[in-house]
């Protein structure tokens, strides 16, 4: 069992600091057994971000689908992982609208973040709140994982106009939100492809841009949003299959 204050000395040392604006996918069995549980760990990030900073976390929903196109921002769980769960719930906690890939964000720039995500031309355009971390000195840790969860990837995949990555048909999804008013959104899938983002790790790393660090009993990431898009974008313009490979005939491009 880790002791939390141990806990949150190993994401000082990574580069945790206040003020910053962080987004948070994590692993909770990798990190081990955490002194207070998921509630503990969200209090520590909170305490270290201190008032100045936005904690922001996945709360990605892979159980809105087309056979069950429904959302509803207060009730429809998150399928990646516990902490996003348990943080969705807190008192002040703000969830951006995107029935599938929504974040919960709490901060002084919590309603920056996760406004408009509804209204964005795709989940991760340069509007929504993963265009806007990579465009506002975000940071993102990697709690216990790695770039294989790296949303912001697809963003970077969208702005660099990568062909075949999604279904050129759509799904109506529907959403419910906060105050219980209904809108509909049409939804590309993903299309099938294999990436290749871990191998980005040690890039981003050589231009300053990740730092890696032990946390509990896994190795965790911090890495700075702006130099992820600086150094991976310019990849995917000019050789897309270093980073993503499509493995269906599609050149459909969602833009």
């Amino acid at each position: 069992m880790h002791d939390i204050i141990l806990i949150e000395s190993h994401l000082r040392q990574l580069g945790l600091q206040a003020g910053m604006n962080l987004l948070v996918h994590s692993s909770l069995r990798r990190v081990g057994p955490v002194e207070g549980g998921a509630d503990a760990i969200i209090d520590c990030l909170l305490r270290i971000l201190g008032p100045g900073g936005t904690l922001m976390m996945s709360t990605v929903s892979g159980n809105v689908n087309r056979d069950q196109p429904v959302f509803h921002v207060q009730e429809t769980p998150s399928t990646v992982g516990t902490l996003g769960n348990i943080f969705r719930r807190r008192p002040g906690a703000i969830r951006s609208l995107h029935p599938v890939h929504s974040i919960v964000a709490m901060g002084p720039k919590a309603e920056f973040f996760t406004s408009g995500h509804l209204e964005a031309r795709t989940p991760w355009s340069p509007d929504s709140p993963y265009g806007k971390l990579m465009r506002n000195r975000g940071h993102i840790l990697f709690l216990g994982t790695n770039f294989t969860c790296n949303t912001c990837i697809h963003a970077l995949e969208i702005e660099a106009r990568v062909p075949g990555l999604h279904t050129e048909e759509t799904t109506t999804l529907h959403v419910c939100d906060a105050q219980g008013q209904w809108h509909a959104i049409e939804h590309h899938w993903h299309a099938p492809k294999k990436d290749y983002y871990v191998d980005m790790e040690h890039l981003v790393a050589q231009a300053g841009g990740l730092q890696f660090g032990l946390v509990g009993n896994g190795i965790s990431r911090l890495c700075n949003a702006e130099i992820l898009r600086q150094t991976i974008l310019p990849i995917l313009q000019k050789t897309p299959e270093c980073v993503i490979r499509r493995l269906s005939s599609s050149n459909y491009i969602w833009e």
